[in-house]
């Protein structure tokens, strides 16, 4: 297990992250294009590298942890908690792009004041209070050090901080990132001092690692004159080569 204080020091970088939000962005249009590019990377190294090889690891623990209980699908019960959080988090989304169609909310507005914002922001926020609990009643057995999981998630939540602003606008900046900071610092104390029995920890971890890779996939890949693919390529390449080293 990661020692509390450790896991202390990622929750609080998470925490700063959301509550500095946007003020993070570099002053510079470009250079905060090819940092946003460099951080998808990143996260696409860690889902393929890291996130992926894990599940496969868990599920086995799991499969072993219940053999007493009777399941009737055993051997998938981690893989379908990850595509619950992948079509969970997939159906978050694509509240907010109908909730635009349909002309009920107008992006770049203060538009978080109805259900959609509620909605969409309260997902993130639990999605930030697993990542951190996870982080303390980890089954991971070390094989990534916590400084380059937390280069990893860190730049993956500042790419969903953006997203959320870029889709609430000046609502989101007043209180929804102080909220989610709030969540990150709340599941790391909620770790400390609650523990789920192991499969159910498992279960959990399934499920946040079918957001991660949604939300990687949906938010962070650099859109249409958005994006720089060469930065998200070395991203990429850099993260992994890491990665592969440090195993």
């Amino acid at each position: 297990m990661v020692p509390n204080l450790e896991a202390l020091l990622s929750a609080l970088i998470f925490a700063a992250i959301f509550f500095f939000g946007v003020r993070l962005r570099l002053p510079v249009k470009g250079h905060h294009r090819r940092l946003c590019s460099f951080g998808a990377g990143v996260s696409v190294a860690y889902v393929f590298v890291h996130l992926l090889p894990d599940l496969e690891s868990v599920r086995t623990v799991f499969v072993r942890e219940t053999g007493g209980l009777y399941l009737p699908f055993r051997d998938l019960e981690v893989n379908l908690a990850a595509m619950v959080g992948f079509m969970v988090y997939y159906a978050l989304e694509n509240m907010v792009t109908w909730s635009k169609k349909s002309g009920r909310v107008g992006k770049g507005k203060e538009n978080g004041s109805g259900a959609v914002f509620g909605i969409h922001l309260g997902g993130f926020a639990l999605n930030a209070g697993l990542v951190t609990y996870l982080r303390i009643r980890s089954i991971d057995e070390g094989t990534v050090p916590l400084a380059l999981y937390t280069v990893a998630l860190g730049l993956h939540f500042l790419a969903v901080d953006y997203a959320l602003f870029r889709e609430h606008g000046r609502q989101y900046r007043k209180w929804g990132g102080k909220l989610l900071a709030g969540s990150a610092l709340a599941g790391w104390a909620l770790g400390s001092v609650a523990e789920l029995p192991r499969p159910g920890v498992i279960i959990l971890f399934g499920f946040v690692a079918g957001t991660v890779i949604v939300n990687s996939m949906v938010m962070e890949l650099p859109r249409e004159k958005e994006g720089s693919f060469p930065a998200f390529l070395l991203g990429g390449a850099v993260y992994t080569a890491v990665l592969l080293i440090s195993r």
